[in-house]
Parts: C-alpha cells; sequence; structure tokens
C-alpha cells in the first residue's frame, strides 16, 4: 500500500507542472537575441521579425532565417494571404516570405497602426484611417485617430485603442466604443475571434464587446506580438515566447 500511494505521489507531482502549464497564458521562452523589432506577422506556419533591419522567417519552435537586410525607419507590419506588407521609410512594401519585395508608394508618416481584413490593408497614417489595396492605392476612412496603441482585425471589424479606449470600426470607417481604461498598450492581435491585448504589462483576452479577463502579468519592452496557429508569440525583453490562450 505504501508503494502504490508514493507512486500515486510521483504521478501527481509529474502531472501537477504539466497542467498548470497547458493553462491559458503559460508560456514557453523560444530564445532570445531579439532587438530593434520593427514588425512582426505570420505567414502559413512561419513568424516573420523584422529585427536590427533584418527580415527573419521564423519558425514555430523559434529557428528562423535570415531574408535580408535594409529593413529601417519601420512604421508597421501585416501579413495579407501569401504576403507581408510593410512600411519602412515611409514607403508600403509588398514582401514575399522569400525576403523579395515591391515598392506600392510612398508618404506614409506617423503610422499609428496597420492591419489586414478581407482583401484590404488598413493603416493609420497622421491620425487618419485608410482602406489600401495590395496594389498601393487608398481611400480615407476618417481623422481623428490619435495616441493609437494598437490595432487588430476580427471577423469583419477592425478594433483600434486609441487615446486609451477600444472601439470596434467598421470598414467604411463608422466606430462604437467597447470601454476605456487601455494604457500603456505593448501589443495587440487576434486568435480565435477574441482580441489580445497587453495593457500595463498584463496580458487581456478581450471579447470584441469590450468585455476582458487578464492572463497574467509580467510583460514588458515589448517588441511584438502576432498569432500563429492555436497561439501567441511575444517578444518580451529581447525573447520570443509562445504564449497559450487556451
Amino acid at each position: 500500500m505504501r508503494n502504490c500511494i508514493c507512486l500515486l505521489r510521483g504521478i501527481l507531482l509529474l502531472a501537477l507542472p504539466m497542467a498548470a502549464y497547458a493553462q491559458p497564458g503559460s508560456y514557453q521562452n523560444l530564445g532570445g537575441g531579439w532587438s530593434q523589432i520593427g514588425g512582426m506577422a505570420s505567414v502559413g506556419n512561419y513568424l516573420y521579425i523584422i529585427s536590427g533591419g533584418t527580415l527573419y522567417e521564423t519558425s514555430a519552435s523559434g529557428k528562423y532565417k535570415d531574408l535580408g537586410g535594409g529593413w529601417s525607419d519601420m512604421g508597421g507590419m501585416a501579413s495579407l494571404g501569401p504576403y507581408l506588407y510593410a512600411i519602412s521609410g515611409g514607403t508600403l512594401y509588398e514582401t514575399g516570405t522569400d525576403g523579395k519585395y515591391k515598392d506600392l508608394g510612398s508618404g506614409w508618416s506617423q503610422i499609428g497602426g496597420m492591419a489586414a481584413l478581407g482583401n484590404h490593408l488598413y493603416i493609420i497614417s497622421g491620425g487618419t484611417l485608410y482602406e489600401t489595396t495590395t496594389a498601393g492605392t487608398y481611400k480615407d476612412l476618417g481623422g481623428g485617430w490619435s495616441d493609437v496603441g494598437g490595432m487588430a482585425a476580427v471577423g469583419d471589424k477592425l478594433y483600434i485603442v486609441s487615446g486609451g479606449t477600444l472601439y470596434e470600426t467598421t470598414t467604411t470607417g463608422k466606430y462604437t466604443n467597447l470601454g476605456g481604461g487601455w494604457s500603456d498598450i505593448g501589443g495587440m492581435a487576434a486568435l480565435g475571434g477574441k482580441l489580445y491585448i497587453i495593457s500595463g504589462g498584463t496580458l487581456y483576452e478581450t471579447t470584441t464587446t469590450g468585455k476582458y479577463n487578464g492572463l497574467g502579468g509580467g510583460w514588458s519592452d515589448i517588441g511584438g506580438m502576432t498569432a500563429l496557429g492555436e497561439h501567441l508569440y511575444i517578444i518580451s525583453g529581447g525573447t520570443l515566447y509562445l504564449t497559450r490562450v487556451k
């Protein structure tokens, strides 16, 4: 009987850390050295990160490949279909996953946010929200977007944190206030029909109605945040983390 009890205790001790590890908000260190982050997005099964002016293709396990440098004065990066779209030096570029790029036009300054929805890009530049085609043509959807902390797309809507308030925004520029208190934004991403926002060092899971749930703190010096598969990937303090949300 004593041996059985000891064996059960051993099984429990082994199982408990695994159970804790699988909880929402738990994370896994995938390696450091990620500095001067200019953008972060995912295409297919890979992450794409601009670090120190170089674009890297990074696997879900943290292994990476250099795709070329020259990415300076970054304004934002998003993925749409099989391509990356990056604003560098005020110019919008379409970039393949092989690192080859095409100039889509300049004049993009004071970038507040960038996201993809449907067949278009949505970019906040100089306080104005623009709908932009993959050819680089754009349409003004309205101004007043100041102090932008983050931007992401869920379903057929955009979600923008501006002036500490979360807004739901249609693709025509109409918006709805979903609540304030969002300060010191470190990152924002969409995954599984929900928003994930780092605010004040805490990661929050947020519904599209504005209800939120804290998933844990300690997230500082955020370089980037994006979704890949069922997980979030966050660069914090120069280290890339895989983060579970369910």
